[in-house]
């Protein structure tokens, strides 16, 4: 697997609300994935279900949400006790990618691929971002 240069982006200001980026940026040659973690849950190595904007070199965006396959285990078993998704059976998200283990680096794997073969726009949707 290639390395990935990640950075957390510094503290802004954007508009009335202060405080650190909420975004970790990985920038590659063909794309720059910027991963909406949330900081007091998510840790690069093992967020398990992240929302994430994809830059392209065109200057189109295209917005995921990445889950592992053990996170859509635990959110049916989860629905099946609260009743949503028909108690569970069923997980359903428009630009919804699977991925097989936890963490930003196999994320990003497979963004990679997803933009190599073009069908980042296919999976993701087109965001305005």
């Amino acid at each position: 697997m290639e390395p990935i240069n990640s950075s957390v982006r510094p503290a802004v200001n954007n508009g009335d609300v202060t405080g650190p980026d909420p975004y970790l940026v990985v920038t590659e040659p063909t794309f720059v994935a910027r991963f909406l973690l949330a900081p007091e849950a998510d840790a690069p190595e093992t967020v398990a279900n992240v929302d994430v904007f994809v830059d392209l070199a065109d200057g189109s965006t295209w917005s995921l949400t990445i889950f592992t396959v053990g996170e859509v285990g635990r959110l049916l078993s989860v629905w099946r006790e609260t009743g949503e998704a028909a108690h569970g059976s069923y997980f359903w998200a428009s630009d919804q990618l699977i991925v097989p283990e936890p963490g930003v680096k196999a994320m990003t794997t497979a963004i990679r691929e997803l933009v190599r073969n073009g069908k980042i726009a296919v999976v993701g949707i087109l965001s305005e971002v």
